[in-house]
C-alpha cells in the first residue's frame, strides 16, 4: 500500500519514523522496518502450526516467505516512485501487510504507474512460481494433496501472490486499485474531484469488506476495512485542504506576533509567558538574533517539575527544529506539519525569524482559504 507522508523537499532532514517499529534491513537505500506486532503474528503462527499439520519452523518459514512477497510489492512502488523523482523514506511491515511511505504523491499518469508497480511485482512472482508448481503437480501424477504435503510452500506462495494482485486492485482507495481509479479520473476531472469520487467508492468498499469479515469471521478483512475507511477519509480531507492553499505561501499563514526567549532566561520567565499568552512553543533567540532552539510546552512543564524554576532555558530547549522560507508554498508547510503535528514550524528568511506556523493556526488559515475559494467559485462571472 502507498502512503504519502513527509515533505516534498529533497533536502536531507531527520525523518519521523513509524512508532513501535524497528529497522531490519535496507533495500534500494530505503530503511525496511517491522512493526512489533509482526513478532506476535510469528509467535501465533508457530504456536498454531501443529493444528495445521506443520512444524513451527515450517509455519514461520512460510509466513516469512509470504511477507517477502509483500516487501517486494512495496519495493516495486518505491522503485517506480524513484523514477519520477519521489523518494520513499521507509517501508514498514505490519501483520496486515506493508506500507511504503512516499514523500509525496503525484497525480495522473505518474500515480497510475506507481500504483500499478506493486501488483506488477506480484504478477511476475506468480508467473515464476507457476512453472515449478505445475511441474510438482505433474510429478505427483496430479495428486494435489501430495504436492501440498511435500512442497506446500510453492503452491501456497503462488496463490498468495495471485490474491495480492486481486485484492490490491480492488477500487478501495487508498489501496492500489483505488489509486489507479483516482489517477484515471484525475486525468479528466482534476485531483480534488477525482479524490472525492475515489474516496467515496473506497469507503463503500470498506463497508462491504467489513461486512464480509464479520460474515466469515475474517480478522484480516476487518483490519483492511478499518484501514481503507479511515485512510480514504483522511486522504480526501488532505487533498481538499491542499487544493484550497494552492498558490499561497508560508508568509500568508505565519503568526507574526509572538513571544521569544533568550538562552539565559529562566524557566520561571518562560512559565509566565506561557500563562500570559496562547503560545505553546517559544523560539529561543541568541545575542546575534539567530534562532538557537525552541522551548516547547512539554519540555517546559517537565523541566519545571524536575529541575526547578531557576534553570536556564538553554539547558532544556530543543535544538532540532523545523523551518521553512516565507515564500515557500503552503503545501510544503502542510506536509511538514503533517509529518510532525506536535511541532511548530519556524519561518526564517536569511537566517532571521520572521514568523511561526502551528497546526492550529494552519487549520484556521485553511478554513478561511477554503471559504474564500468557495465564494470565488460561486460568484457570478461577468458576461
Amino acid at each position: 500500500m502507498l502512503v504519502c507522508e513527509g515533505t516534498s523537499s529533497m533536502e536531507p532532514r531527520e525523518r519521523v519514523q513509524s512508532g513501535w517499529s524497528f529497522q531490519i534491513a535496507r533495500a534500494l537505500g530505503i530503511p525496511i522496518r517491522v512493526h512489533f506486532t509482526f513478532l506476535l503474528l510469528l509467535a501465533w503462527f508457530a504456536f498454531a502450526a501443529p493444528a495445521r499439520g506443520q512444524t513451527p519452523l515450517q509455519a514461520v518459514f512460510l509466513l516469512l516467505m509470504v511477507f517477502l512477497c509483500v516487501l517486494l510489492h512495496e519495493l516495486g512502488h518505491a522503485a517506480a516512485a524513484r523514477r519520477f523523482g519521489i523518494p520513499t523514506h521507509e517501508v514498514v511491515l505490519y501483520p496486515f501487510g506493508g506500507v511504503a511511505r512516499l514523500d509525496s504523491m503525484p497525480s495522473g499518469r505518474a500515480e497510475l504507474l506507481i500504483a500499478l508497480a506493486g501488483p506488477a511485482v506480484n504478477v511476475v512472482i506468480a508467473l515464476a512460481l507457476f512453472v515449478p508448481a505445475l511441474a510438482l503437480l505433474r510429478a505427483a501424477s496430479g495428486d494435489l494433496q501430495a504436492v501440498l504435503a511435500t512442497a506446500g510452500a510453492v503452491p501456497t506462495l503462488f496463490t498468495v501472490n495471485v490474491m495480492l494482485v486481486l485484492f490490491n486492485l480492488l477500487p478501495a482507495f487508498p489501496m492500489d486499485g483505488g489509486r489507479v481509479l483516482r489517477a484515471l479520473l484525475s486525468m479528466r476531472l482534476g485531483q480534488e474531484r477525482a479524490t472525492e469520487i475515489a474516496a467515496s467508492i473506497g469507503q463503500w468498499m470498506a463497508m462491504l469488506l467489513g461486512a464480509a469479515g464479520l460474515f466469515w469471521g475474517n480478522v484480516f478483512l476487518l483490519f483492511a476495512a478499518f484501514f481503507v475507511f479511515l485512510g480514504a477519509g483522511h486522504e480526501a480531507a488532505y487533498v481538499r485542504q491542499r487544493e484550497s492553499v494552492l498558490g499561497r505561501t508560508a508568509r500568508e499563514a505565519m503568526i507574526t506576533r509572538f513571544e521569544t526567549l533568550a538562552p539565559t532566561d529562566t524557566l520561571a520567565t518562560a512559565g509566565r509567558h506561557l500563562l500570559e499568552t496562547h503560545q505553546a512553543d517559544f523560539p529561543v533567540i541568541d545575542a546575534w538574533n539567530r534562532v538557537a532552539g525552541v522551548l516547547t510546552r512539554g519540555a517546559l512543564m517537565h523541566a519545571l517539575a524536575g529541575r526547578g524554576p531557576d534553570t536556564a532555558v538553554l539547558e532544556v530547549m530543543e535544538r532540532g527544529f523545523r523551518t521553512i522560507g516565507p515564500d515557500e508554498p503552503m503545501e510544503r508547510a502542510m506536509q511538514l506539519l503533517r509529518e510532525s503535528p506536535s511541532s511548530t514550524l519556524l519561518v526564517l528568511e536569511d537566517g532571521r525569524l520572521q514568523g511561526m506556523i502551528t497546526l492550529e493556526n494552519l487549520a484556521e488559515f485553511i478554513e478561511i482559504a477554503r471559504n474564500l475559494r468557495r465564494e470565488a467559485l460561486s460568484a457570478p462571472r461577468p458576461s
